[in-house]
């Protein structure tokens, strides 16, 4: 997923680290700086000391907190922390159950 984030315009010679063109990029006609999937707090380090301009760093934090999850795993996972959820309660409830039959006979 493709996150983006409103800046006017970058540092002046501000080119990203090779490695990372495809996936972070600025739009000039949108005026917006863009990231693609998931950005690690390395990742956001390395662009982070790639210029000291205050707009630059502050539309990269916000860049990095959008980018931090990617929604789309977190998704995926959702249903599997369910089901472990409540198995979870069952098993509790089915030992409480278990104790008060033990202890009332």
């Amino acid at each position: 997923m493709i996150r983006a984030v409103p800046v006017q315009k970058l540092p002046e010679g501000l080119s990203f680290p090779g490695d990372l063109e495809r996936k972070i990029h600025y739009d000039a006609s949108r005026r917006q700086l863009a990231f693609e999937g998931f950005m690690s707090k390395a990742t956001f380090d390395r662009l982070y000391r790639l210029a000291d301009d205050r707009e630059y760093r502050r539309a990269l934090e916000e860049l990095f907190q959008l980018c931090t999850f990617d929604d789309s795993e977190r998704a995926d996972r959702r249903p599997a922390a369910r089901f472990v959820l409540v198995a979870i309660g069952l098993a509790f409830v089915a030992a409480l159950f278990a104790t008060a039959l033990l202890f009332f006979r």
